[in-house]
Formats: C-alpha cells, sequence, structure tokens
C-alpha cells in the first residue's frame, strides 16, 4: 500500500512538474494560435494539394492566385467555380479560408463590365454553409489612391460586406514604408496609412489592418542584404493596430530569385517569424507558397521564382520542412504570447551605433514605466519589444536583429521586481517554457542564433 502511494506521490510530481503552472507561478493562458497561410494557393485543388498545404502547418487556405485561362473553373472570385470546389477541400480538410473578391479576375473570365454592383457579397451569397470557416475576404492589395475613389471604401459596399459577411474580416494588404507612397499616388507612406486609416478601416466593428514586407532582396542590385526600415514600416501597422484593437497580418518572403535574394536560410526565415511575432502579428502569411507562373504563346511556361515554399514542380523543398518546424514551434506557445497585446519597441547593440537605420533611431529609446525590464547588453543588435495585459501584466520579445554573418548574439538582460523569467520559444522548442532564475543582480543570459528569438514572462 505504501509503495502505490508512492508511485502515486511521484506520478503527481511529474504531472505538475510537466504542466510548470502552479508550481511556478505561470497563469493559464486562454487557448489561441496563430492564422497562418500562403499568398499563392496552390493551382491544383485536390484534396492531396490541401493536405500538403496544411502540413506545413497553415491553418487557412487563401484563394489567392490567377493563372491565364479566363474562366470560372480557374480563377478565383466570388461567384466561380473554383471557389466553391476550394471551400468543399477546406471543409473536408480541416483549413479555414480566405476569399478573394476578385472583381477584375471577375470582369476578365465573365467579360462582363457590369458583373459587379455595390453590394457584391449579397449579389454573390452563395457560402452560407461554409461561413464557419471563412475567416475574411481579400479585397484589394496595395490599393492606391484612386482605389479609394467610391471603389473600396464605398459604403454601399462596406456595409454589404458587414451584412453578409459579419465574423469576417475586410481584407486591404497596404504596401511596406519602403516602398514608399508615390508610387501608389500618395504624397507619402504617412499619406498612405492614414488614408486607409480613415476611409476603410474604422468603417469596421472587426477592424483589420495588413501589411507586406520582403527584406531580403536582390543582392546585385542593391547595397544592402536587407531593408534598413523593417522595424520602422511594422512599427507604424502596430502602432495603428493598437490604436484600434486592430487583427494583423503580416505577409513575409518565401520567394527566392528575381528581384528577391538568391538564397533564402533557414535562419532568414525564423528571422522574418520571429519579427512579426515581436510587433504581436495575429496571422502569418506568405508570398509565396505556389511559384508563381505564366505561359508563352507555345505553351512553354514562364516562372517568376526559382522556388517558394513549393519548387516549380509543386514539390516540397528545404523551406517547406523548415517552416513546419518553425510553425510548431510558435503554435506550441501562441496561447501564451497572444495573450499579450504588443505596446512598444526598443533596440540596443555594444556600441551605441549602427549604420542600420532601424538601429539607430531605436538605440535612445527606453520602455515607458516598465515594471520588470530593466537594461540589456548585447554582442550585436537586438530588438526588444514590450507587451501588456491588464490580467498577466508584462512580457517581452527578444529578437537577434544581427546580419546573417555575424555571430552568436549573447544577450544579458537585466530584470526588477521577480526572481524567475519563463522562457518561450527558439529552435525545437516544444511548449514547455524554460523556468530561469535571475542571480541576484536580477540577471539572465541568452545566446541567440541568427534569426533567433524569445518571449519571457516574468514570473512574480
Amino acid at each position: 500500500m505504501v509503495r502505490k502511494l508512492i508511485v502515486l506521490f511521484l506520478s503527481v510530481v511529474m504531472i505538475l512538474s510537466a504542466v510548470g503552472c502552479k508550481s511556478d507561478g505561470l497563469p493559464k493562458y486562454p487557448e489561441k494560435s496563430f492564422e497562418i497561410s500562403g499568398f499563392w494557393a496552390p493551382y491544383e485543388l485536390t484534396e492531396e494539394t490541401f493536405k500538403q498545404y496544411k502540413d506545413v502547418g497553415f491553418t487557412t487556405f487563401a484563394m489567392i492566385n490567377h493563372s491565364l485561362e479566363k474562366n470560372s473553373e480557374n480563377q478565383f472570385y466570388l461567384g466561380s467555380d473554383r471557389t466553391m470546389k476550394a471551400l468543399e477541400l477546406c471543409r473536408k480538410t480541416g483549413l479555414k479560408a480566405i476569399l478573394q473578391y476578385g472583381d477584375w479576375l471577375a470582369t476578365w473570365s465573365e467579360q462582363n463590365e457590369d458583373y459587379y454592383n455595390e453590394t457584391p457579397f449579397s449579389q454573390h451569397d452563395l457560402y452560407g454553409e461554409y461561413k464557419d470557416i471563412i475567416t475574411g475576404i481579400s479585397i484589394v492589395d496595395e490599393p492606391s489612391k484612386d482605389h479609394y475613389d467610391g471603389r473600396y471604401n464605398s459604403k454601399a459596399m462596406m456595409d454589404d460586406f458587414q451584412k453578409v459577411y459579419p465574423d469576417a474580416y475586410y481584407i486591404v494588404n497596404l504596401s511596406p514604408r519602403y516602398a514608399g507612397g508615390t508610387y501608389w499616388d500618395f504624397a507619402n507612406y504617412d499619406e498612405l496609412v492614414d488614408t486607409y486609416e480613415k476611409e476603410i478601416m474604422t468603417h469596421f466593428d472587426k477592424k483589420f489592418i495588413s501589411v507586406d514586407c520582403y527584406p531580403f532582396r536582390n543582392e546585385e542590385k542593391n547595397k544592402y542584404a536587407r531593408h534598413q526600415d523593417w522595424l520602422l514600416g511594422h512599427e507604424i501597422i502596430a502602432n495603428l493596430a493598437k490604436k484600434h484593437d486592430a487583427y494583423k497580418t503580416a505577409i513575409i518572403q518565401s520567394s527566392v530569385t528575381n528581384e528577391f535574394a538568391s538564397v533564402l536560410t533557414e535562419g532568414d526565415m525564423r528571422l522574418q517569424v520571429n519579427v512579426a511575432l515581436a510587433f504581436g502579428f495575429d496571422h502569418i502569411q506568405y508570398y509565396c507558397y505556389e511559384v508563381p507562373r505564366s505561359y508563352n504563346e507555345d505553351g512553354t511556361v514562364n516562372y517568376m521564382y526559382e522556388h517558394c515554399i513549393l519548387n516549380q514542380d509543386s514539390t516540397p523543398n528545404e523551406m517547406y520542412y523548415w517552416l513546419q518546424d518553425i510553425h510548431k514551434e510558435i503554435q506550441s506557445f501562441s496561447s501564451v504570447i497572444l495573450a499579450y497585446d504588443w505596446d512598444s519597441i526598443i533596440a540596443r547593440n555594444p556600441v551605441g551605433f549602427s549604420s542600420n537605420t532601424d538601429m539607430m533611431q531605436m538605440l535612445d529609446r527606453e520602455f515607458e514605466n516598465a515594471k520588470h525590464f530593466d537594461k540589456t547588453i548585447s554582442s550585436t543588435d537586438v530588438a526588444i519589444s514590450r507587451f501588456t495585459s491588464e490580467k498577466y501584466g508584462e512580457a517581452y520579445m527578444f529578437v537577434n536583429y544581427a546580419q546573417r554573418d555575424a555571430k552568436n548574439n549573447v544577450v544579458t538582460a537585466t530584470f526588477k521586481d521577480c526572481k524567475k523569467v519563463a522562457v518561450y520559444g527558439g529552435n525545437g522548442f516544444d511548449g514547455t517554457p524554460k523556468i530561469v532564475e535571475l542571480d541576484e543582480e536580477g540577471k539572465c543570459r541568452f545566446e541567440f542564433e541568427y534569426g533567433e528569438g524569445a518571449f519571457v514572462v516574468p514570473v512574480v
């Protein structure tokens, strides 16, 4: 009997240690997960291709691509046969869905300039049985100034959307800061963002903001290996989202060659995902999943990139498997990080100067009235975000923001008013936080490889 009680006692101790909540002072967070999708959907719609799409860790099928075959079976738009078939496969394979409004594709395919009126969602309200899995409808990508002249900011159209899809997002994706605003006929980037906020974002109860950023550029044409205002651009979007308590989507780079870098490494992909997490993005989307292609008159194929997440022949490559691991890692602590709201960002390096525009503008910043963060010393560039929650207090995200060729970044962080921290994330992370005891000065040490990051929760 005594032996049985000892075995039972040890079992309980092991369970409590594995859970790590009561014994370590960590709260139990509500279940949440990141939405993850690929911008260029598979060309072939089969149960097999949908399972392959899901197996990389995608949760949502984004019906965004187009081919040169102008018909209802080959284009994604409201009312097309292809849209209905994709929804059927989403249901069958357990994926959510983002539809494509596709006004130009519908007009192009149907050869009818009046195909859409001001109430297109009511006109094509065909998806009632699938509305529980439809998270949004992609309306327009990188709108220019003329797109707001009674088109996508039409009150009748936006009201119609909310009537038919009250639980979905009206998705308008903005261009990145490094692209500026003049190309889209705005005076500057601030006007581009302000126009979206005033003309579209504030009209909706379920507020949404999306931005793409493809930092790794063609090395032969550019002086720097990546864009130097990446953090500054994301900060603009994150601040606007904070102002309106909006849902945020980051579209990140997974395409190789052409206007982009000739190689993307696993570290590059980790860095992009960790930067998105550091700004509290809810949804990560990739450009691209499938390789976009076009056809010559003789039937031969032109591929836009050497590869994306899939190869040109639609088979997985190394990136597919890197992302498979990364998605498992971040989903294992999604409930933790998504329980907090992004608040602000600072940066540090050992010399107090940087040729990197992001670093230079953020080095002198301090968190206002930080409850637990004191200071950080690092061996190279590190970005640090503060997250807050009325219920759970403060948390911090550290991202190694060094260049590819830098050695591992050793970061010594000093905290106050807590004796230990819970650390989430990193290569191979399985969801069990590492509880780190702080020394007598409140210090703890992290060592980050290129692209790595960690979400840190002070344990009070």
